[in-house]
């Protein structure tokens, strides 16, 4: 271990916060609480990629002292403050990688407790960082409560103000809400985004903890549609087929049903009209209004409903709507070749 003298001080950032720099390489030094330096001496003996990296911590007996590796890119805060809202594209991207990052905090039985846009930083490389650790915590065993209320307003779960003691859940909560806040520009109380990622967030922000997803790695693969790598090869195989990539009971039904019907029915439907191009054609438009539409709306397969209306319930009532007329089109067509 270096001498703490050893870092001359750049420029302060905030109050216990500056910029300091070592052998022509730049880190940030911070004044933590002396209750605080079993944490941060776990991350400084392991690393990740999306975790802000902990290169030295000095014991005082009045405080601590940590050397965190300086990150060259922009805060989320700053990139929201630009862009309002995000694409669904860059928000997977980014939660994922936020997702990855408290991955690894939890295993290492640490809640972060404040994820927020202020402390999620993005390197230059494109590479998400999770800081400052400062309400971070362990579970402690037998207690029903957290001894201190801290979080940031809007994202702070309701057991961080003593209704309940924080677990790994309470970091979903936190992540949920940001995902909302990328993809909307609003906390959910005030709008929540629409259609499946809107079903997943809200979820992750149930008010009870148990009714939220169980691992943050649950709320990665639901929300990003990845699957873990230690998945049964089966469910990788199935989480691509449309019905069947978000495990919903009543949509893999309907995706079965379709299944079954639909592709030994255009096979038969090809064979016996065949005769003409005329008539081929006929026959295919039939199909695709009788059963291509209405799965597509019914299922909602990759929130297509939200071209019919950003309500849920409109929009399906007017997918029903639009499902049943494109049926009853699609059998009309067909009526000729009966005949």
């Amino acid at each position: 271990m270096s001498n703490l003298s050893e870092y001359i001080e750049i420029s302060a950032l905030k109050e216990n916060v500056a910029i300091v720099k070592k052998d022509g390489k730049l880190y940030v030094k911070k004044n933590i609480p002396s209750e605080l330096t079993y944490l941060y001496k776990i991350l400084m003996s392991k690393h990740h990629k999306n975790v802000s990296q902990i290169v030295e911590v000095f014991e005082y007996q009045d405080c601590t002292v940590v050397i965190e590796k300086y990150i060259d890119g922009d805060s989320l805060a700053d990139i929201l403050a630009k862009n309002k809202y995000l694409s669904e594209s860059m928000t997977k991207n980014i939660i994922g990688q936020i997702c990855d990052g408290l991955t690894f905090l939890h295993k290492q039985n640490i809640i972060h407790r404040d994820i927020n846009p202020n402390n999620i930083v993005i390197s230059s490389d494109g590479c998400v960082k999770i800081i400052d650790f400062d309400i971070a915590r362990t579970p402690k065993k037998n207690a029903s409560s957290d001894t201190t209320i801290l979080g940031t307003a809007g994202y702070a779960a309701p057991e961080q103000f003593g209704f309940s003691q924080s677990d790994i859940r309470t970091d979903i909560y936190a992540v949920g809400v940001l995902a909302n806040v990328m993809l909307t520009g609003m906390l959910p109380g005030e709008m929540t985004y629409k259609g499946r990622l809107g079903k997943i967030i809200s979820k992750a922000t149930a008010i009870d903890a148990g009714a939220r997803y169980r691992k943050i790695s649950d709320f990665k693969h639901a929300f990003t549609n990845e699957v873990d790598e230690n998945t049964n090869c089966v469910l990788k195989v199935l989480r691509c087929i449309p019905g069947f990539r978000t495990f919903e009971l009543w949509k893999m039904v309907i995706a079965l049903i379709f299944y079954m019907t639909y592709v030994p029915l255009m096979f038969l439907f090809v064979l016996w009209t065949e005769k003409n191009f005329a008539a081929l054609s006929k026959t295919v438009l039939s199909e695709i209004l009788m059963f291509v539409i209405p799965f597509l709306l019914l299922t909602n397969l990759s929130g297509i409903r939200r071209i019919v209306s950003r309500k849920p319930i409109r929009a399906l009532i007017v997918s029903i709507l639009i499902s049943a007329v494109s049926f009853i089109i699609g059998v009309l067509i067909l009526l000729p070749n009966f005949s």
